[in-house]
């Protein structure tokens, strides 16, 4: 039995004049509303036939009660007895002032630029300086080895201080080899 046939049987019993209704009666047909769901504030969720003046507002399957609702989205439906929606109230959306965001990026990147351009400076000054530092120690330097050279080169050459080695000493220092190394030798054999 649908919602029709039950109104029909309910609405006879009130009324004598209207005669029984026949089980052979004219098919009535069912008109399917497509519902949309939707969510209240408070997680709740409901279907909406539309969601205009006259849209139908079910809560499992059943009207939504009477009064104000609020969707998630911040829409207020009013609902009657029957759950068909009285008024809506759009949410309100504040006006913010209008505010440029391009000229705000822009205002941003050039403050932006203007402070690394500023850290930029103090860097190459910082490094000038230890570069002037660096060539005047460099300076000092070639000068003191420069003076050592000249100091070098007025110094008086004298002989070395020892003669170099002559071949008969090479010649000599193996025949002390070679006896320390018979010598070695004929201590293993002999033991």
């Amino acid at each position: 039995m649908n919602a029709q046939e039950a109104i029909f049987k309910i609405k006879s019993l009130f009324d004598d004049n209207i005669a029984p209704i026949e089980a052979e009666a004219a098919p009535i047909e069912e008109t399917k509303m497509e519902m949309y769901e939707y969510s209240l504030m408070d997680g709740t969720k409901v279907e909406i036939s539309e969601l205009e003046i006259g849209g139908m507002v079910t809560l499992e399957g059943n009207p939504a009660p009477v009064g104000d609702h609020e969707l998630m989205d911040g829409t207020q439906i009013t609902l009657d007895d029957n759950g068909i929606i009285t008024a809506i109230k759009a949410k309100v959306v504040e006006a913010s002032p209008e505010v440029d965001v391009e000229a705000g990026y822009k205002k941003k990147m050039d403050e932006m630029s203007e402070a690394f351009e500023a850290k930029i400076a103090e860097l190459m000054e910082a490094n000038d300086a230890k570069i002037a530092d660096l060539e005047n120690k460099v300076k000092q330097g070639f000068a003191q080895v420069a003076e050592l050279i000249e100091v070098l080169s007025i110094a008086p050459t004298e002989d070395p201080i020892q003669k170099p080695n002559s071949f008969s000493e090479f010649v000599k220092t193996k025949s002390i080899k070679e006896e320390r190394i018979n010598k070695y030798r004929n201590a293993i054999l002999n033991k």
